[in-house]
């Protein structure tokens, strides 16, 4: 073939298009790998790298300590002009409601702050709702995430946890929708982590062979045209091998499937991440500055306090019991301590609330009541038990008039049973100790003794107090026995216990025996009393 200037001229032209074709594919897929299109087909340029983080650490069981914790690390990260947060989770999740305020916290912070989940190794139930609240998901391949179906705690056959049912697992599928829509995570895989009854299909669409996620149930119901996801029909997708999910599984992801599935979409090294270090590399800036944070020492000793706050309730309640029936004394004191732990544990973790402070005051005024003004141990005194019992209830979860949510049974089981265990030890306990009073040597300190009594106490139980009315002695009560009070004999007041039984006050009372300082007496009728002093 002879060459014309004209031919000569449009191989030139040919070429310069082909060569300059090829340089843009080139740039094409340059951009596409550094933007790191995900396996479902989305594509987006990754954020970073950030010039100041902190990395919070998110470690154990999610209640009223780590939502406080998370709340007050998250402001201060903000407060610092954070421009990325990296929760490393390590954690088998906890209680939905706390779980959910720190899901909601994080999704509030403005958009200025990018928020990283990362999974060194697990971040199962409450967990994995806290890390779909994050803008990215980042796990080692030995990592998992998932299986967040609300159970109540040995409360199936042979003590298994139980399913709480569809009624808690809808609300909770609606806020995993919500939170894997907000971040891009594949919304079907994310309702399949709470309820056992979804299956989930892969498809692939026939316009750009993207990957989805369907639920199994809507892709064999749905008609040719109906509308599956965002702008396909079902004619546009076609089923890519088998259930993803099958019915009766819990949806739990390992960190290569969740790189496959979507929900990682991070590379590093072509992979996923070996290590925090290079986890950090990834994000940071040059010269960028990182802040590490973990829970102070009070902190871990609330948290850890915290799971025994039943026992601390119980204590307290049993305190104020003996305080307003037998007065001050060393039970009293570990009462207060009791206490004291309590608040703090509630200021830790921002819970201290007034209505819950308002029932245990309640309490209070109806034990007093009971014992001032009412004889015996009726209704005033279990409307005084019960108030302090939900008061202190109240207190340890963080809940509130109106607001109950961190109320689940789960909590309710723990606390009444610490608190009732703890009660019933605690009353046998003193009810033994007082039935050997004051033989037994710390008995006799269970109770603070008047000035000058700690001498007499110390004397065999065989021999009486110098001071000590005669048996047979007849006195008049000046209060109420409950089973301990006071006495006048011969024109001196004497402290005294009962038989057992309640003693009102101004009644006659019998001095039945005297050992050491202690003096037990009975209530006797004006007849017997006549008897007395005319054999007197």
């Amino acid at each position: 073939m002879i060459r014309t200037p004209t031919t000569s001229r449009r191989l030139r032209l040919a070429a310069a298009a082909c060569l300059t074709a090829l340089v843009l594919l080139t740039s094409s897929g340059l951009v596409e790998a550094r933007e790191g299109a995900g396996d479902d087909g989305r594509a987006g340029a990754l954020p970073g790298p950030f010039k100041n983080i902190h990395v919070i650490d998110f470690e154990g069981d999610i209640e009223a300590l780590m939502l406080a914790y998370v709340g007050r690390r998250v402001k201060a990260a903000q407060d610092d002009g954070a421009d990325c947060i990296v929760l490393r989770i390590y954690s088998p999740g906890g209680i939905v409601w706390h779980s959910k305020k720190i899901g909601d916290l994080l999704l509030t912070l403005p958009d200025t702050i990018h928020t990283v989940a990362w999974v060194p190794l697990e971040a199962i139930s409450g967990a994995a709702f806290v890390s779909l609240a994050c803008d990215e998901i980042i796990m080692t391949q030995e990592a998992s995430l998932g299986d967040s179906q609300p159970i109540i705690p040995g409360g199936g056959e042979g003590g298994k946890p139980m399913p709480v049912g569809e009624k808690a697992e809808s609300p909770l599928r609606t806020w995993f929708r919500g939170y894997a829509e907000k971040n891009g995570y594949p919304i079907a895989l994310a309702e399949a982590m709470v309820s056992a009854h979804i299956e989930v299909l892969r498809v692939r669409s026939k316009i750009d062979d993207a990957r989805h996620y369907v639920r199994g149930e809507d892709f064999r119901s749905a008609t040719d045209d109906a509308e599956l996801l965002p702008g396909l029909r079902k004619s546009d997708l076609v089923q890519d091998g088998p259930a993803i999910v099958r019915k009766g599984e819990l949806f739990t992801m390992t960190g290569l499937q969740a790189r496959e599935y979507g929900f990682v979409r991070r590379a590093f090294d072509g992979g996923l991440a070996k290590d925090e270090a290079q986890v950090l590399a990834a994000l940071k800036a040059p010269g960028a500055r990182v802040t590490f944070t973990k829970m102070s020492f009070s902190e871990r000793a609330s948290k850890w306090l915290l799971g025994l706050a039943g026992i601390l309730s119980a204590l307290v309640a049993l305190s104020i019991l003996l305080f307003v029936w037998n007065g001050p004394g060393l039970m009293t004191l570990i009462g207060g301590i009791a206490l004291v732990l309590v608040l703090l544990i509630s200021l830790t973790a921002e819970q201290l609330n007034g209505f819950p402070i308002f029932l245990i005051l309640l309490g209070v005024a109806l034990l007093a009541a009971e014992v001032f003004l009412i004889p015996g141990f009726g209704i005033p005194g279990f409307l005084g038990v019960a108030s302090l019992a939900i008061g202190f209830l109240f207190l340890a979860t963080g809940s509130t008039l109106g607001e109950t949510g961190a109320l689940d049974s789960s909590a309710l089981t723990d606390f009444g049973l610490q608190f009732v265990a703890t009660a019933i030890v605690g009353l046998g306990f003193l009810m033994v100790m007082s039935r050997f009073f004051p033989r037994v040597g710390p008995a006799r300190r269970m109770v603070l003794q008047p000035s000058g009594a700690a001498a007499a106490g110390d004397l065999p139980a065989a021999v009486a107090a110098p001071d000590a009315p005669a048996l047979g002695s007849i006195g008049r009560t000046t209060s109420a026995l409950r089973p301990a009070g006071s006495a006048e004999f011969d024109g001196r007041l004497v402290d005294v216990v009962s038989d057992g039984a309640f003693i009102n006050v101004d009644a006659d009372v019998r001095v039945l025996t005297v050992e050491g300082d202690r003096v037990t007496v009975a209530e006797v009728g004006p007849v017997t009393v006549a008897e007395v002093e005319k054999a007197d």
